[in-house]
């Protein structure tokens, strides 16, 4: 049977593995959006197929704290299965609620940060099809007519009719 403390480190090191899997991801993010304000379009496609690989690697530290290390540290604190990790760190004693209080801000930080450049990046990409589109019609080429939805499903416009970005996509 594990200690409460080997549960309480098997918890923070996964932790710590989430917040250096989503620095890798806000570091590719930041990758992808000097090559978009830059406008080196060459290399959208490389920097899209880093961003999939990091996002896979935060979805598997996220499978693994939800793989039964956050029940086995939320039992080996007494609390209910429901309890936030916020609620853990104030359960456990020295140097754990320190380190738990620190994760969570760390882990909300990154979070954030990935967000910001998401949005960001997303307003780029925008642009640039915005831009791509006026010149194509400067030369006399139609626009396709093709955009897409959340989830990745082309969308026709009807003909001569306007197509639009979905913002949530």
């Amino acid at each position: 049977m594990e200690t409460q403390e080997s549960v309480l480190d098997t918890l923070a090191t996964a932790i710590a593995r989430q917040v250096e899997a989503l620095e890798s991801l806000r570091f590719r993010f930041e990758v992808q959006q000097m090559m978009l304000s830059a406008g080196r379009s060459r290399w959208i496609g490389e920097t899209t197929r880093e961003l999939e690989g990091a996002i896979a690697s935060v979805q598997l530290c996220d499978e693994a704290l939800r793989a039964g290390l956050c029940d086995a540290a939320v039992h080996a604190a007494g609390l209910s299965p429901e309890a936030t990790l916020r609620e853990v760190a104030e359960a456990v004693g020295e140097p754990w609620s320190y380190i738990f209080h620190q994760a969570r801000d760390e882990l909300r930080h990154a979070i954030e940060r990935v967000g910001a450049l998401c949005a960001e990046n997303r307003k780029l990409l925008a642009r640039g099809f915005l831009a791509t589109s006026e010149a194509l019609a400067l030369l006399g080429v139609a626009p396709a007519g093709l955009a897409y939805d959340a989830s990745g499903a082309p969308l026709r416009a009807a003909a001569g009719g306007a197509t639009l970005f979905n913002a949530r996509a």
